[in-house]
């Protein structure tokens, strides 16, 4: 898998406040979510410089982050806050030309949403981790990701331009020969679908690395849909 990009940007970081900009839905931060995003892309930054990829970065940079920032993870507002702040920060880059940002940005606002929508909204049971993933494969995809999550038109000229992109799809298995294929031609373990592979020859491959991810993975989909259910 692709590693994070180590990225800058120059739009202002941390307010909207600036009647002559559009700032893509993003308003303002207070100091606790500033260090958190601060903390948060330093920890990714570190992990990813060891080699760790997108996953492993990120689940790092959560633990490195839970103690000190407990009250941003579990809280819905200061949540929607830091996703809008990547958000504009993606939507800004990508108009600047800054296509590294960009996906970082994307790769953080998508990770955030699957955390939101397991340990606070509670609408899944684990997180998708193809759906973090796919932040990495192509244009097409963070341009339409960012670009339905900004109250503001301000990608459309962009989409237009790369809509006819192929939208890519990782395949899990690390021996892959191919590692990303088009989207519509991969498939999900049919255990936990939570990763994606290109064929049935990878996913028989990386069965015994992927077997007991897969078996934690689909007890807990089983505990979450009985709570439904019940």
């Amino acid at each position: 898998m692709q590693q994070l990009q180590i990225g800058n940007s120059n739009f202002l970081s941390t307010s909207g406040s600036d009647a002559t900009k559009c700032y893509h839905g993003f308003k303002e931060m207070d100091n606790m979510c500033i260090d958190f995003v601060s903390a948060f892309t330093d920890a990714v930054h570190e992990a990813s410089k060891r080699g760790k990829n997108n996953s492993q970065s990120l689940v790092e940079a959560k633990n490195a982050t839970m103690d000190k920032f407990e009250d941003v993870w579990y809280d819905f507002a200061n949540m929607e806050i830091v996703m809008s702040y990547y958000l504009c920060h993606g939507t800004e880059s990508i108009l600047e030309g800054n296509y590294g940002y960009a996906h970082e940005c994307a790769v953080f606002a998508r990770y955030m949403e699957q955390w939101t929508a397991v340990y606070l909204d509670m609408t899944q049971a684990i997180t998708n981790w193809s759906k973090v993933e796919t932040m990495s494969a192509d244009s097409h995809t963070r341009v339409k990701f960012l670009r339905k999550r900004i109250p503001c038109k301000c990608l459309n000229k962009k989409y237009d331009e790369i809509k006819t992109i192929p939208k890519m799809g990782s395949c899990f298995n690390p021996q892959c020969p191919n590692g990303r294929v088009e989207r519509n031609k991969t498939m999900y373990c049919s255990r936990c679908r939570i990763i994606t592979y290109c064929s049935r020859e990878c996913h028989k491959a990386n069965w015994a690395r992927h077997k007991q991810d897969c078996d934690k993975c689909a007890t807990l989909i089983a505990e979450f849909e009985a709570k439904k259910q019940s």
